[in-house]
C-alpha cells in the first residue's frame, strides 16, 4: 500500500526564490513548515492510499491518455492564505486562471475515478503551497504581508510533465517518490 497523488513540479526561478525568501524571513518568528523549493508542485489528484497491484495500471492509463495534452504556460501571481488570516493554515502563491490546467485537471478526475477513486467535490483552487502554518502570533504582520503581495508576479512556469508521485510521511516532513512521469507533447 503507497499514500499517491498527481501533480505538476513547479521550477521555482532564482529571482522568484529571492520573494519567497524575503517572505519567509519576514515570518521568520512564526511557526511556519516551509515548503523545499524542490518539493514544489501542484496537485491535481490526492488519490491517498492505494494498493501496489493497482500502481502499474494507474500509470499506464495516465500515461496512455495524457501523452496527446499538449504542453502550456502558467502565470503564479499573489499571495494568499487557506483558511483565513484569523486562523491561517497554508501560505500559497497563486495560479492564474488556465483552460489548459483545467482541462488537465478534468482528464485525470476522469482517468482516476475510473479506478474507484473518489474526486475531491470541493472546487479545484490551484496554488502552490509556500508554508505550513502551525502557529502565527503576529496576525497583522500576516495580513500585511498578503496584502502588500496580493498582485506579485512570482513569473511565468511551463507546463510539460506530469507526475504520479508516492508520498511518505516522516517526522522531517513528506518525502516525495516519483512513481511515473509522464511527458506532454511538445507544441
Amino acid at each position: 500500500m503507497k499514500r499517491t497523488f498527481i501533480a505538476i513540479k513547479i521550477p521555482v526561478v532564482k529571482q522568484k526564490m529571492e520573494i519567497i525568501a524575503d517572505i519567509q524571513e519576514a515570518l521568520r518568528d512564526e511557526k511556519i513548515k516551509w515548503v523545499e523549493s524542490w518539493n514544489m508542485h501542484i496537485t491535481l489528484f490526492f488519490i491517498g492510499d492505494t494498493l501496489d497491484d493497482m500502481i502499474q495500471p494507474i500509470s499506464g492509463k495516465l500515461e496512455n491518455h495524457l501523452k496527446a495534452v499538449k504542453c502550456f504556460n502558467l502565470k503564479l501571481k499573489g499571495l494568499g492564505v487557506f483558511k483565513s488570516v484569523r486562523d491561517p493554515k497554508v501560505i500559497w502563491i497563486g495560479i492564474n486562471h488556465s483552460s489548459e490546467l483545467q482541462m488537465l485537471k478534468n482528464q485525470i478526475d476522469e482517468i482516476i475515478t475510473s479506478f474507484g477513486f473518489k474526486a475531491d467535490e470541493r472546487a479545484f483552487k490551484p496554488h502552490l503551497t509556500l508554508g505550513r502554518v502551525k502557529w502565527v502570533g503576529n496576525k497583522s504582520g500576516l495580513k500585511k504581508l498578503i496584502e502588500e503581495n496580493a498582485e506579485t508576479d512570482f513569473g511565468e512556469v511551463a507546463i510539460d510533465q506530469v507526475i504520479f508521485y508516492e508520498s511518505r510521511l516522516t517526522p522531517q516532513g513528506p518525502v516525495y517518490k516519483s512513481l511515473k512521469q509522464i511527458d506532454l507533447k511538445k507544441n
